[in-house]
């Protein structure tokens, strides 16, 4: 049987147990190291025990978020 491919999932928009946000996103980080800066999340990363995504930081450059640390932003 074929190991469950999360980052292909993320990419596709399907649904992933416990993963809130979906490709593209647009978020900003409310805690953390990177608290204030905006961007689209790329990938989702690490599944548990807090799923951790790739961020596109409106400056282009990519750093690793928790799901604790990112809210949508604009909603």
């Amino acid at each position: 049987m074929a190991a469950f491919d999360h980052h292909s999932a993320f990419l596709a928009h399907q649904p992933i147990p416990g993963v809130t946000f979906e490709h593209n996103d647009y978020v900003v980080v409310v805690t953390g190291e990177h608290a204030g800066n905006k961007g689209s999340l790329v990938n989702v990363y690490q599944l548990a025990p807090d799923p951790v995504y790739t961020l596109e930081l409106e400056s282009g450059h990519d750093v690793l978020v928790l799901q604790s640390e990112i809210e949508r932003h604009g909603f």
